[in-house]
């Protein structure tokens, strides 16, 4: 995949496909399609005939939603039978990134709902995860919720299936070449994804057909410069709404806000602002009106 006027990325800028625009420009790609097929047939538990058939949706890759400090890079899909599955690469886990995880889902769930359309015409949506690092839940590599009895944990539904891929913990499995089973083919994949090391992606690579077909696309991949910036921009980006999630959390919640304390609030809508996060976003996570934040310094 070339882009005329463009330098190589592997030049002179260490790539992964943690970045979130190169993960949605690679994965996210028409001609992409099969290798997109192949991670969620080692993710999800569904016939591989029914992923084959997949619709990529929301493919643009829109300059105003990459440099958007609250936009979100994923990879958004429907299967043949309805199931929507949406996939998004965190850099850093972040203590609202469960309430957040559910709002997108619920969001996505209700998509395209028309009033007086029976309830039963909703289908299933599935969101993946994959964090690279300070996953705290547990520590299994893959980790999948769904809705429970909370005695018996006989599945209410299968409409709502929520997965979390830990990149970190898949790094400290050995790749294996052969023969390989799901789960480890899986931990394959998890680690040619976290990886930024050019000879180890290629070692990687060398264990699947399919991964060696994506792995020489990201070799050849070209950038123009305004796209070079995009891609370093998202890494700090990330980076950057991590470490103001958790300090909402952390100077807000623990410290007033969910205590009513608006003056907690107001202290952590000053450091938001400080660190030219959006008016509407500071407004969302802290409850202090746009017009407040305007008079903060």
């Amino acid at each position: 995949m070339y882009l005329h006027g463009g330098a190589k990325m592997n030049d002179t800028l260490t790539i992964t496909l943690r970045n979130d625009y190169l993960f949605k420009r690679m994965l996210g790609a028409e001609e992409n399609k099969v290798c997109l097929q192949d991670l969620l047939e080692c993710i999800l538990d569904i016939p591989a005939g029914v992923i084959r058939d997949i619709e990529l949706l929301d493919k643009e890759l829109s300059k105003d939603t990459v440099t958007d400090k609250t936009g979100i890079l994923d990879v958004k899909l429907r299967l043949k039978n309805g199931t929507t599955i949406d996939i998004e690469i965190q850099n850093s886990w972040s203590a609202e990134f469960i309430s957040r995880t559910l709002f997108y889902w619920s969001k996505m769930y209700v998509e395209g709902f028309k009033e007086g359309e029976s309830y039963t015409s909703l289908d299933k949506c599935i969101t993946i995860n994959l964090i690279s690092q300070g996953f705290n839940l547990d520590s299994d590599i893959h980790s999948a919720y769904s809705i429970l009895e909370q005695k018996t944990h006989k599945v209410l539904t299968d409409l709502l299936e929520i997965h979390f891929l830990n990149l970190s913990e898949a790094q400290k499995i050995e790749v294996q070449k052969a023969p390989i089973e799901k789960q480890q083919k899986l931990i394959n994949w998890l680690r040619f994804i976290a990886t930024d090391d050019k000879e180890e992606r290629a070692m990687i690579a060398a264990t699947s057909p399919i991964l060696q077909m994506l792995n020489k696309k990201v070799d050849v991949l070209t950038l123009s410069p305004v796209e070079r910036k995009l891609y370093e921009s998202r890494m700090k980006l990330k980076s950057d709404i991590a470490t103001i999630s958790e300090v909402q959390f952390k100077s807000g919640r623990e410290r007033g806000i969910a205590e009513g304390s608006h003056q907690n609030a107001l202290e952590t809508a000053r450091r938001m602002k400080h660190a030219n996060c959006e008016l509407s976003f500071i407004a969302k996570m802290t409850g202090v009106s746009e017009k407040e934040i305007e008079t903060l310094n």
